[in-house]
Order: structure tokens, then sequence, then C-alpha cells
């Protein structure tokens, strides 16, 4: 017999034990995500332009934003963290299962930023100018959320590095 988990049960079943990082397989991924860094600069350049952008381009390329971090994401948690065999880092755990639980957030921010810029696309938005500052303005927040998680996710990897090699005594 199976069964199916929901996202929500399965990311609550993790969020119950102690995660960490596997540093090797968390640096290689976010070193090889050459399109989604191109992505963020790409829309970062356009709309620091303040124009008006093609609303089927900017639905095009934050759909093509919101699945390049789906699959980083998802690489993240099924490569970069993992549960230990022991449970001795409890202050690490924690940072790891913080971390990992932001993916979630994240996303959403983009969902959303998709979900505005298509009823942009289809006309079920207010006047495009407030609808457009509102895109560009929930874009400069997830760059700084964004920005800030893998700041903290690679000290997490550096924290550990220090601890498996040791550092100057």
């Amino acid at each position: 017999m199976s069964f199916w988990l929901t996202e929500r049960e399965f990311r609550s079943d993790r969020v119950a034990h102690q995660l960490t990082l596997n540093v090797a397989f968390l640096q290689e991924i976010k070193d090889d995500n050459v399109q989604l860094k191109s992505l963020v600069t790409q829309l970062k350049d356009t709309f620091s332009t303040n124009k008006v952008v093609p609303t089927r381009w900017m639905v095009d390329r934050l759909n093509e934003l919101r699945d390049a971090l789906e699959t980083h994401f998802a690489l993240e948690e099924f490569y970069g963290y993992f549960q230990p065999a022991h449970e001795s880092q409890s202050q690490i755990g924690t940072q790891a299962n913080r971390l990992q639980s932001q993916h979630e957030t994240i996303y959403l921010e983009v969902c959303e930023l998709v979900d505005l810029a298509e009823s942009i696309l289809y006309r079920e938005a207010p006047p495009i100018k407030k609808s457009h500052a509102a895109i560009v303005n929930g874009f400069n927040r997830f760059v700084e959320h964004f920005r800030a998680h893998e700041q903290e996710e690679m000290e997490l990897m550096m924290q550990l590095c220090n601890q498996e090699i040791g550092v100057g005594d």
C-alpha cells in the first residue's frame, strides 16, 4: 500500500528533524545556476530603467524566474540539505531548518509577481502604472530576501567548513 504526502506534510516532517548542509553539493548548485543569476540580473537592469516594460516580456521573464528558482530550491533541498546521523550540532541544525523553510516563502513571492504580471496582461489589474510599480517593488523585495537568504546559506557553509578543517590555532 502506498500513499502520497502533501508538500506541507513533507516539509513539516523534514523540519521536525535537525537538518545540516552538504557543503560541496550546495556550493556546486549555487555556482552552476547561471540561468537564475542571469534572469535576476536581466530583470533588475530592466526594472531600474524606470520605463514601462512590455507586459508579455515581463510575464515571460517572471515565469522563467519562477521556474529557475523552483529548480534551484529543489536541488538545494534534495542534495544540499540532509538529516545527519547524529544531531550534535543543534545550532547549525536550527539555522539549516530556518534557511530551508525560507525557500517556500521566497518562491511564493515570485509566484505573486507572476500572478500580478499575468493579471496586467489579461487586463484584470488596476491601471498599468500602479501595477507596474507594484511588480518592480515586489521584485526588489524578492531580490533583497533572496540575496540575504543566499548570504546566510554561504555563511553557514563557511561555518561548517571551518568546523571540519579547523581554523587558526
